[in-house]
């Protein structure tokens, strides 16, 4: 038995959305955008061109790379060591003497730490600073080489009861780095390096990864100008901690953005209304405009002139606005 040939319009046609390699959306979907702060997946309802998982990311970032701030006159990496080399810097913030206790949790714990043996290991970089404890600076001092400068960190005291005055400055042992060139500097120049930074400490809650002891921002940018650091140089955060010097090193060294540099809106200039250049425009008052459909001196017809009609036998009670109603 023969059957009809099948018409045209009862076959369908296959769907090519269907022979697609897939939606591009989910292709992309595969590969995961960590956040620029917190390091975790960005949602994928997030625009596409998001660095933050969610506004307190961002935020906290954008705080935190504005406070750090970058170098006078810096435009990229290596123009902060033109006409001269990049030297090598670090940063060591080890528990303090007799604290390690505090930070048996993290996972490089290893107990206390050798300071004469940090010490002497430091020798090797252009620059380095240390932080330690007000307590501990004559025993760690002791075993600095000579030559060693002390720069001091007011923050503030501690919220906390005590018999004996409260401490509230932390020493930063440093040395060598790279000098100012002084003959371009004015005695009031706010570029100059201080040796003390009056900035007070919050409980960081914003940052990944904290811990007992983490550095600000405004600090990090403090221990960057003692050692003179520019674009294109290094430097090692011995004890990584947090990852807030880190973090600061990276808003220091890296160049801005053009885009966020332009300080005038680049938008062209709009054209003058060609509406206002009209020879009569309907928006404007009757009585201001002469009507050209009347002949020269003929009456005005505009409404608040024109004679009100009155039917008859009614009496004419209108008057005119302005006049005597007596």
């Amino acid at each position: 038995m023969n059957r009809p040939p099948k018409q045209a319009s009862n076959v369908a046609a296959p769907d090519a959305s269907r022979r697609a390699g897939g939606d591009a959306s989910r292709r992309t979907g595969a590969t995961l955008r960590l956040c620029a702060w917190c390091e975790q997946p960005i949602p994928s309802a997030m625009r596409r061109d998001a660095v933050c998982c969610s506004v307190r990311c961002r935020q906290a970032r954008h705080r935190f790379n504005r406070t750090v701030g970058t170098p006078t006159g810096a435009g990229g990496p290596g123009e902060g060591v033109t006409g001269g080399r990049p030297i090598r810097l670090a940063y060591a913030d080890p528990p303090y003497p007799g604290n390690a206790r505090l930070y048996r949790d993290h996972p490089d714990y290893a107990g206390e730490v050798d300071h004469a043996a940090l010490i002497d290991g430091l020798a090797g970089y252009d620059g380095w600073a240390l932080s330690t404890s007000a307590a501990a600076l004559p025993a760690v001092l002791a075993l600095c080489p000579p030559g060693v400068r002390v720069a001091a960190w007011h923050r503030g005291e501690r919220a906390t009861a005590a018999r004996w005055p409260l401490n509230a400055w932390e020493p930063v042992i440093y040395t060598h780095g790279r000098p100012t060139d002084a003959p371009r500097l004015s005695p009031t120049d706010a570029t100059r390096r201080v040796d003390s930074l009056v900035h007070g400490v919050s409980p960081m809650t914003t940052l990944p990864g904290r811990v007992i002891g983490a550095k600000p921002a405004a600090f990090c940018r403090w221990i960057f100008d003692l050692l003179g650091a520019a674009p294109g140089d290094t430097l090692d955060d011995l004890f990584p901690g947090s990852g807030a010097v880190t973090r600061a090193w990276a808003a220091f060294t890296t160049p801005p953005d053009p885009s966020r540099l332009s300080t005038t809106d680049a938008t062209p200039q709009a054209l003058p209304d060609a509406s206002s250049e009209a020879l009569a425009d309907a928006s404007r008052p009757a009585a201001a405009q002469s009507d050209a459909s009347s002949p020269p001196g003929e009456a005005d017809a505009s409404p608040a002139r024109s004679q009100r009609v009155v039917p008859a036998g009614e009496p004419d009670t209108y008057r005119p606005a302005g006049s005597d109603a007596a």
